[in-house]
């Protein structure tokens, strides 16, 4: 859970004196650990170790009780039976403590009980003003102040590294290992923290309160959900605009969990893929296991963020730099075409058998001359060609710190991102480089992949600050809907005729109607009651038409043999209602039949879908994807959290793999793509509108016309919360 409340989170990270409740003369216990840490790392704070049963701990005074203590307390350690907690917290409000971290396990997690006695400790904590970390959690560290509040056993190493690079952790024991791990691979710290069950601050805060600190580049994380959507949003949203790269490794992509749902888009919009676009649309970069976390927190800690996709390859193998070439083009990046003035500057630089060609290779030449390299680089980093220069070195026991410090100085005199691939490096070279903000990976295909992420993050952010600047958006999203009065009062009539027949969804006949409230335009349709209807109607309309059975009890009209394309004449239209309500009948007997559904035919289009479904963590989230029964079959869709603009839309078309269907593929006719655009963004406003009202929206298929000529909702199910 995320507070709305506003805590002091300075007491908890930068606090004057710590209270450790329950803390053990013990140094291996977990009550005793935290003390000989915070003794250990120098923490310049006052410490009171909280034991009746002590007068002395750890060769400090012991305190009774909390009262007992004659000075101010910013922070609390809290580890004891979790039945006495609550009562700890509200102790440690009476005295005015700011914050407190509470290790004890054995509350929500454990089931109904545990769960009840969160809440009374959430409660006491919120009616105390006290900035709650935990309970269940791994504590916290503050580096730079030696706030070591925590039993984390990678203190026990005696060492941290410092940099710029706070953690989140929902994970205690995962994320004290990967703190290790971490510190192994070159990621130094600012901050890290171990949520727990997250029953005051969470998720949300924490990131919120790493994004102001002056000292912290880069945000890494362990999530394996974001209980509480729109915070998670938000504070995302703020480290994207402060430009501090939030970083996530989320884990639980199955979707063999997810309900079933009653339309194609419920089935479609898997957690894992709505938590996928939620990162998209908030420029976070995902990591997909350890090794990438780190490698990205590394890249991201740089202090020089590539311009661009252009990218130059310098490399002492070529193999290496084959392997360099393939990376870059499955993570986004473009060999960079170095300019003519640049191949003839390298030419003497290098030996004659060298290529100056992208990947430029200086050739194993560099193990006997390590200053070799210096020129090369100088000389591609001033091609305005290029906005990024990865190296790849192998070994070089002898030679690997001259290697370093040209390398070092060589990229200080550019402002280009430079990225260091070295396998087997000195120790003695990747120290320096990592001094000096070189990112420096012991693979030949690493770095450009942490490069490609880096490069698209730049993008998403320099894309969002300019939609932010628009009147049109409001905290980086499209404003709410200013949809009038009237419209809105007609669309809940619809719903509450509904209610009161005691229906899920719509009929196909109220939900075009409502989309037409929206700008989306159905083919032309009368409702038939009868065969003879039927057939004056398709009169009117204009031969062929389509008929469907008019029912918000039958959900796919295909299935239950509810549909005819293609009728020619009055006499067919009158044999079809017949039949179309014979087989309505037999699929569902219970059903209310309002009728059929006499429509214009739609001819010369391209079928899509486009759809929402309302996500428990996020909110209204939007689908585009290829339309008909084909959705389910190829699942080739795109997904965005609603609202969303024309231009967001427009990207969801676009990385689908419908998407050259639309544009003229092999000479076909373009489709209406603006238009369809429009589509897209009035489902998410819908969504947004109604997200009280509508649990789904599946308008499948959308005939997209040739250009110019817009599309029509031929299908709609609108289904009921």
């Amino acid at each position: 859970m995320s507070s709305d409340k506003k805590f002091d989170l300075d007491a908890m990270f930068k606090p004057r004196s710590i209270a450790l409740v329950g803390a053990s003369r013990d140094v291996t216990k977990l009550s005793g650990r935290p003390l000989r840490f915070l003794k250990e790392y120098g923490y310049t704070g006052k410490l009171y170790p909280i034991n009746p049963s002590a007068p002395e701990i750890q060769g400090l005074k012991s305190y009774p009780t909390l009262a007992a203590v004659p000075d101010e307390i910013d922070l609390a350690i809290i580890g004891m039976e979790a039945a006495k907690v609550p009562d700890a917290i509200r102790e440690c409000a009476a005295k005015g403590v700011k914050a407190v971290t509470v290790f004890s396990a054995g509350f929500a997690e454990m089931g109904a009980e545990g769960a009840k006695m969160q809440e009374e400790l959430r409660q006491a904590a919120i009616d105390g003003n006290v900035a709650l970390d935990g309970p269940n959690c791994a504590g916290l560290i503050s580096v730079r102040e030696k706030v070591i509040a925590t039993f984390n056993s990678a203190m026990d190493r005696g060492a941290i590294l410092e940099g710029p690079v706070s953690f989140v952790a929902q994970s205690g024991a995962l994320g004290t290992y990967m703190f290790a791990a971490a510190q192994d691979a070159g990621v130094g710290f600012d901050y890290w923290v171990s949520t727990g069950n997250e029953a005051v601050l969470g998720f949300p805060d924490f990131v919120s309160y790493f994004v102001q600190q002056p000292t912290t580049r880069t945000i890494i994380a362990y999530m394996e959900d974001a209980r509480n959507g729109e915070a998670f949003q938000r504070s995302a949203r703020e480290a994207l605009e402060a430009g501090k790269p939030l970083i996530i490794l989320k884990v639980g992509e199955s979707e063999s969990g997810a309900k079933a749902a009653a339309s194609h888009t419920g089935a479609l919009a898997g957690s894992d893929r709505v938590y996928s676009a939620v990162f998209d649309q908030c420029g976070i970069i995902r990591a997909h296991d350890v090794e990438d976390l780190f490698d990205l927190a590394n890249i991201c800690a740089s202090k020089k963020y590539p311009q661009g996709p252009r990218t130059a390859l310098m490399t002492i193998s070529g193999g290496a730099g084959i392997l360099m070439c393939d990376r870059c083009e499955e993570a986004g990046l473009k060999l960079a075409k170095l300019s003519e003035e640049t191949t003839a500057a390298l030419k003497p630089a290098l030996p004659a058998f060298a290529s100056v060609k992208n990947p430029v290779d200086v050739t194993a030449e560099l193990v006997a001359k390590p200053g070799l390299l210096r020129a090369p680089m100088e000389i591609t980093l001033a091609d305005p060609n290029v906005d990024s220069l990865v190296i790849f070195l192998g070994m070089q026991v002898h030679n690997g710190e001259a290697l370093a410090r040209d390398i070092v100085e060589a990229a200080a005199n550019s402002d280009k991102m430079v990225a260091v691939n070295w396998i087997a490096a000195p120790a003695v070279a990747v120290q320096k480089l990592r001094e000096n903000h070189i990112p420096v990976f012991p693979d030949p295909g690493r770095g450009v992949r942490a490069l490609g992420a880096l490069v698209k993050y730049v993008r998403r952010r320099t894309s969002y600050l300019a939609k932010n600047d628009s009147p049109e958006r409001k905290g980086g999203v499209p404003k709410p809907s200013t949809s009038d009065g009237p419209r809105r009062d007609k669309i809940l009539q619809i719903i509450q005729q509904a209610r009161a027949e005691k229906r899920k969804a719509l009929t196909e006949a109220e939900g075009k109607a409502i989309l037409e409230f929206y700008g989306v335009a159905a083919p032309g349709r009368k409702l038939a009651a009868t065969a003879a209807d039927a057939a004056k109607a398709a009169a009117a309309i204009g031969f062929p038409v389509v008929m469907k059975i008019d029912s918000a009890d039958i959900l796919h009209k295909t299935e239950a043999g509810g549909v005819r394309l293609g009728i020619k004449d009055a006499k067919e239209a009158s044999t079809a209602f017949d039949d179309i309500m014979a087989k309505a009948k037999a699929y569902n007997p219970k059903a209310k039949l309002d009728g059929v559904l006499v429509e214009e035919m739609i001819q010369n289009a391209t079928q899509v879908i486009v759809g929402f479904k309302q996500d428990a963590r996020f909110g209204p989230v939007v689908t585009f994807g290829m339309g008909g029964i084909f959705v389910e079959l190829i699942r080739d869709f795109a997904l965005r959290v609603a609202p969303l603009d024309e231009d967001e839309a427009l990207a969801m078309i676009q990385e689908t793999k419908a998407y050259p269907l639309l544009t003229g593929f092999r000479g076909d006719t373009k489709r209406d793509v603006a238009a369809l655009a429009k589509v897209i963004v009035a489902a998410g406003q819908l969504a947004e509108d109604f997200k009280d009202e509508f649990a789904e929206l599946d308008i499948n298929p959308v005939m997209v016309l040739p250009e110019g000529q817009g599309v029509r909702a031929v299908d709609a199910l609108l289904v009921l919360k």
